[in-house]
């Protein structure tokens, strides 16, 4: 698998690697002149698959072509593919495309202590898939909250498995705040007349998903139990924490080949950066083409139940000296005033017809208010509608 190439899911590793690999050869000179080795200039777009196979809800797998160093531009997805999950003993589960390149099954039940694998065949006709895999029952999550330390609040995650048949954790977690912006704008600027305002631009609320690589084992443990592991921190002085915060955390057993998988991209992706740190390892997946055995395929694709739990911080629950800072408007400082009927010259209907530029926030007498759009709608970061869990 050259360097050359970048995955939708590591390229910040395969950056690193081409980076120095190139720095090494070149000798740490200062050249000036360009130099592209020959292997990323040769054309590539291997098949990148990205996904697990769910044993209790729905199993989501993208399909996408690696792109070359120069390249811009989104990956292209692979449409119009063949996808299906079959078990050891030949049961299909079939994936329809829900968006291009983006494969999806009904939420299912897999039937439990079964190997599984992922099979593809391409538009083209080539055929790729997954080695067989056991699917593993991830076990439930015996806690997860925040404690408030110095300068933010530590979010932690316990689990154990009784069995001891689990020993390799993941998690993931998507996170969902309430904020607003930083004026509550009252009033409209509707054909050609100011007016009260009806939609909302002030709460919203916004979700973002990790980008971290979790993970952690306890085999070198005496008992298949993790305490407390350090999921995410978030510092007092984030929005985050200003009104209502939320996470849901995914958890899944891994097997110890996906773990591996796991902890290797880890190693290039965050543990690179200083002379001292470890060097770029290739990273072998467990997808093969059936088609050219000596074809590349980025991924890895295992088989676990998942277990989810959500919790909800509220900013009652966080020490009261902390700032109630709003993340984001530290520039919003102040609001425009100017007569009811011109604004340095201009009418209302030349100020306020592009609301992409100014946004009337109220009127006081005879004089309005208005600040930018960044500062007035919250839409620009988030979402007005509140999502259906929300207390």
């Amino acid at each position: 698998m050259g360097a050359a190439v970048l995955s939708s899911t590591l390229m910040p590793s395969f950056l690193r690697i081409s980076l120095l690999s190139l720095w090494l050869a070149l000798g740490l000179s200062s050249c000036v002149q360009e130099y592209l080795p020959t292997v990323i200039s040769e054309e590539k777009n291997y098949l990148v698959v990205d996904g697990f196979i769910n044993g209790n809800g729905i199993t989501s797998i993208s399909l996408t072509r690696s792109l070359q160093l120069s390249a811009k531009g989104p990956y292209p997805p692979e449409t119009r593919a063949t996808v299906f999950v079959e078990s050891a003993g030949g049961q299909r589960y079939a994936l329809m495309e829900a968006t291009p390149g983006v494969y999806a099954s009904p939420a299912q039940q897999l039937p439990a202590n079964q190997n599984y694998r992922l099979y593809i065949r391409t538009a083209t006709g080539r055929e790729y898939a997954s080695d067989f895999t056991l699917l593993k029952t991830t076990p439930a999550i015996d806690a997860l909250g925040g404690r408030p330390q110095a300068g933010g609040l530590q979010l932690y995650i316990s689990a154990h498995d009784d069995r001891n048949l689990t020993q390799y954790y993941r998690w993931q977690y998507e996170e969902t705040w309430e904020f607003t912006s930083a004026f509550r704008s009252t009033i409209n600027y509707v054909n050609n007349q100011v007016v009260p305002r009806t939609e909302n631009i002030y709460n919203c609320w916004r979700t973002e998903k990790s980008t971290s690589l979790n993970t952690t084992s306890t085999v070198r443990l005496s008992q298949d139990a993790v305490r407390d592991y350090r999921l995410l921190f978030i510092p007092a002085t984030s929005g985050r924490l200003h009104y209502t915060y939320s996470v849901l955390v995914r958890q899944y057993a891994l097997s110890q080949a996906e773990f591996d998988y796991w902890e290797a991209v880890k190693k290039n992706t965050e543990n690179i950066g200083t002379l001292f740190d470890p060097l770029p390892s290739q990273i072998q997946g467990n997808v093969h083409s059936l088609t050219d055995a000596q074809e590349p395929v980025l991924g890895f694709v295992g088989a676990a139940t998942v277990v989810e739990k959500r919790i909800f911080i509220k900013r009652t629950d966080l020490p009261n000296e902390w700032p109630t800072n709003l993340d984001g408007y530290e520039t919003c400082v102040g609001l425009d005033s100017f007569p009811s009927d011109r604004w340095k010259g201009l009418t209302l209907q030349e100020y306020f017809s592009n609301p992409t530029e100014r946004i009337p926030v109220s009127k006081n007498g005879n004089f309005y208010t208005s600040q930018s759009p960044e500062c007035v709608d919250c839409r620009l970061r988030g979402t007005p509608t509140k999502p259906s869990f929300w207390p």
